[in-house]
């Protein structure tokens, strides 16, 4: 479950990064109000605008970190230990509109930062939402809204320069099949061309996936699978929901080759980011519980990176703003140390 805060809570916080808007963003990309088609051409998101470094070949193995819009700051993203930023959360409207997180210069500061470290940077539209998925529901079995959003996301890539969309849909059902193979169809129609990919946040069980089918898989780049939130103690994310997970997926008839595995850097039941946790006890670290909180401490992420290595195609990490750049303590340098090891 990716959590989504209220309206409130997802307004972004100034910062000197905004500075770097000023200086870089507008004179690279023009005015915010959009930018030329030309500016964004190239397969894989490999060029953007004139001046703007290329972007290398999309990896075999992939890092995909969440940052989100209402947590954190862009300025701390160890952007050399990823491969792909998940920008969170525009919210879909069941019209088929789509509202951006404010402020949207932190977006495009995220993304002029990423593309010069060859990170690739998506808009995730969707999250928990309290469960509430209705306007993905809505929106999908529409024609004309379905239409809408299409050309809104596209829209947004090619204003914020962006390298695709990732669809945080919580969660399809199976009457939702048919909906939601048609939304993904009509993204991927409109990005495929401009090299742009299109992913997926999904549940790690068959509960909670019914909807999406092996007719929706073609269509996706690749798929998030969200093997956490198993429980309230010891069964929040253990290395066998991991495990089972990977599974469900390849069961379903996704490619090894598209199956990004999960990864959360926070605890059960109460939610503490990974970055509390050390702070009272650098050994949290090492361990994957403290009293009664549960999470993945770096040997257990590592186990896991590991059998993502050998079953899919990456890891997903929920979320950045939970991690510390502290080194022996970061997460994602734990993970990132794993899955490209010193020679």
């Amino acid at each position: 479950m990716h959590s989504r805060h209220s309206a409130a809570s997802r307004v972004g916080v100034r910062s000197p990064l905004w500075a770097l808007v000023a200086l870089l963003g507008l004179a690279a990309c023009g005015p915010l109000g959009g930018v030329d088609d030309a500016d964004t051409a190239g397969a894989g998101g490999q060029s953007g605008a004139a001046g703007a470094p290329a972007l290398p070949p999309a990896p075999a193995f992939k890092l995909v970190g969440y940052q989100p819009s209402w947590a954190g700051s862009i300025s701390n993203v160890q952007f050399d230990k990823l491969n792909y930023i998940n920008y969170a959360f525009a919210t879909e409207l069941a019209d088929g509109s789509v509202t951006l997180p404010q402020p949207t210069q932190q977006l495009l500061a995220l993304t002029l930062l990423a593309h010069k470290s060859g990170v690739r940077v998506l808009l995730s539209v969707g999250g928990w939402n309290n469960g509430d998925a209705s306007a993905f529901s809505t929106l999908s079995a529409n024609p004309d809204a379905r239409a809408k959003f299409v050309a809104t996301v596209d829209g947004f890539v090619d204003q914020f320069q962006l390298d695709g969309i990732d669809i945080d849909w919580e969660y399809p059902r199976a009457s939702d099949t048919a909906s939601f193979t048609a939304l993904v169809q009509a993204v991927s129609a409109r990005l495929q061309p401009k090299g742009k990919i299109l992913t997926m946040a999904a549940a790690p069980a068959t509960y909670g996936s019914e909807g999406v089918t092996a007719d929706a898989m073609q269509y996706l780049d690749f798929v998030n699978i969200m093997a956490y939130d198993g429980g309230q103690g010891a069964g929040h994310s253990p290395y066998t929901l991991a495990q089972s997970a990977l599974q469900t997926w390849l069961t379903k008839g996704l490619p090894a080759s598209k199956a990004v595995l999960g990864v959360p850097f926070y605890s059960r039941p109460s939610n503490t980011p990974y970055s509390k946790l050390v702070a009272m006890d650098p050994n949290a670290a090492n361990v994957d519980q403290i009293g009664d909180q549960y999470y993945n401490g770096i040997p257990t992420l590592q186990a896991k990176t590991e059998l993502a290595m050998t079953e899919g195609t990456g890891v997903m990490e929920w979320d950045l703003s939970q991690d510390v750049n502290t080194p022996g303590l970061s997460l994602v340098s734990a993970i990132f140390a794993k899955a490209h090891p010193s020679p």
